[in-house]
């Protein structure tokens, strides 16, 4: 009798462990037939998944109806439902995660945080990857084995891999915001481009007063940037008064931490920039504005109206038509003689790009489908638009970039049936090589020549922090940010810095800024030391 009980539960076992397997294989509702775990479609049958991801304001269709988007749900017999915001993805975000209420997937370049990964894996919500990856992915597998430092970055502490990275190496990524000033301009009025600090303050205050654009209105915005944007704002220009400012605030040099917002440097800057805007030398939006209006804005009249201002590439603020018109001011040298830029990293990585959630019932299928983003070919598809209507793929192999139409900008015309910057893909440098320069590339790395000179690497590296640390930073980064940013805007509109520093600098103190910057320091030593 015993013996017959005990055959009776190892079959029990057998056929548990069998479910299980079957549930693995299938993913909780395919069948084994419907799967395919090779090739394409990725199932026979049609499913649908749901996922959420930002909007590019450069992309005008529904993400549904991008021919990148269509023409491989026919390949996969995967249809994606796509909840696409373009403005509020952060609060939708939170508030998913804070409700339980969550898709199957998160989608797109940075669409979650080093903390959400950290924070949501531990409780379950992402579930690992590294399993998936060894055995349905072999697209990404292949770039992580053969990019330890990728794969390392993307590990969390307890050794789990929550998320697929992003990882793009175009031209001239380690530049990251430029200056750029009207050279027709400064020739109607017969000035120097100029070379310090002092002199880009005179030339303001004449594209101000003496109406280069000859129209005959008082016009022209002298200088505009969108603060706190890292590609369009004013962190580099800092470097000038001896410290190159970071979204964060936080700066890495010699192996030390600080934090860049305490410094007399920043403060000096900070002062100046007042002094330019007491004149109505500075976009009074410049602290307002949201991307789409600064881009509009320049390019919305029938003449230029912004005499300087920062971006990425010139023809993405002020548009093709008056981009020639634009030239790159090199980093201007400052009252103590110091000339300095941002240096950013130069192969651009999100790793919280793909992350699948725990109310996903088919986690294989999903892998499968993320999997097959991460070939060569759709990675430049779903970031540069596809073969035929924004690329050219030529018989060996490389591409060629067609050119824009109906006046778009490349930025603007790429967008136009692929989520372009909103993709997760890997772009890594065999492949950049691969497709042949256009007028962008080039652009950007004559920026760069510009640029390069004067650059100097401060940018904190991307690491994991422990969850302790997260929940940490989780609590002190939103006060002391947003602390930090309102004095600054305030200061630059208002003035008053001098009076304020050392109340501003106690309320830091007050906040724990040295255990801020502690956390910061104990994890980028331990990420230099594995």
């Amino acid at each position: 009798m015993k013996k017959i009980a005990c055959i009776f539960a190892i079959m029990a076992i057998l056929m548990i462990v069998g479910c299980k397997n079957k549930e693995v294989a299938n993913d909780a509702g395919a069948t084994t037939d419907n799967f395919n775990k090779t090739g394409l479609p990725i199932v026979n049958d049609k499913i649908t998944l749901n996922f959420v991801t930002s909007k590019p304001p450069q992309q005008q269709k529904s993400t549904e109806d991008l021919q990148v988007v269509k023409d491989l749900e026919k390949k996969t017999n995967i249809h994606i439902n796509w909840d696409a915001s373009s403005q509020g993805y952060a609060e939708k975000k939170n508030l998913m995660f804070a409700s339980g209420d969550l898709p199957d997937a998160f989608f797109g370049s940075g669409s979650l945080s080093s903390s959400d990964l950290i924070e949501y894996g531990n409780q379950g919500m992402l579930i690992p990857l590294q399993d998936l990856i060894n055995e349905y992915a072999p697209n990404i597998k292949k770039i992580l084995d053969s990019n330890p430092d990728i794969k390392k970055k993307i590990t969390a502490p307890d050794g789990n891999i929550y998320s697929i990275p992003m990882v793009h190496a175009e031209p001239g990524n380690a530049l990251p915001e430029v200056i750029f000033i009207n050279k027709v301009w400064l020739d109607e009025l017969g000035l120097e481009i100029p070379k310090t600090t002092d002199e880009f303050e005179k030339v303001l205050q004449a594209f101000k007063d003496k109406d280069p654009n000859g129209n005959g209105k008082s016009d022209e915005i002298p200088f505009s940037f969108l603060y706190g944007n890292s590609l369009n704002g004013i962190f580099s220009f800092y470097g000038a008064f001896g410290v190159l400012d970071q979204p964060n605030h936080i700066s890495v040099e010699d192996k030390e931490v600080s934090f860049t917002a305490i410094t007399p440097e920043f403060k000096v800057a900070t002062a100046y920039f007042n002094s330019l805007n007491n004149q109505g030398l500075i976009d009074p939006e410049a602290f307002t504005h949201d991307r789409t209006v600064y881009f509009a804005k320049g390019r919305g009249a029938d003449t230029p109206l912004y005499g300087a201002f920062s971006g990425f590439i010139a023809s993405n603020v002020i548009g093709p038509e008056f981009a020639d018109q634009y030239i790159p001011i090199p980093p201007l040298e400052g009252p103590d003689g110091v000339k300095q830029w941002r240096e950013d990293e130069a192969i651009a990585m999100a790793k919280g790009s793909f992350s699948i959630t725990s109310a996903n019932e088919n986690p294989t299928i999903t892998m499968r489908w993320i999997d097959e983003l991460y070939t060569e070919e759709n990675s430049i598809q779903w970031t540069f638009g596809p073969n035929g209507t924004n690329m050219k793929k030529n018989d060996d192999g490389t591409y060629d970039y067609i050119e824009p139409t109906d006046g778009l900008s490349f930025d603007e015309f790429r967008c136009t049936e692929s989520p372009c910057y909103s993709s997760a893909r890997s772009l890594l440098p065999e492949t950049m090589q691969k497709i042949h320069p256009n007028e962008k590339d080039s652009t950007r790395l004559e920026y760069f020549d510009i640029y390069k000179p004067y650059m100097k690497k401060t940018v904190f590296p991307d690491v994991f922090f422990t969850l302790e640390d997260t929940q940490k930073l989780n609590t002190l980064t939103t006060d002391i940010i947003e602390f930090v940013d309102k004095k600054q805007a305030q200061w630059i509109i208002n003035g008053n810095i001098d009076a304020e520093w050392d109340e501003y600098l106690k309320k830091l103190d007050d906040m724990k800024l040295d255990e801020f910057v502690d956390v910061y320091q104990r994890n980028y030593d331990d990420f230099m030391s594995e």
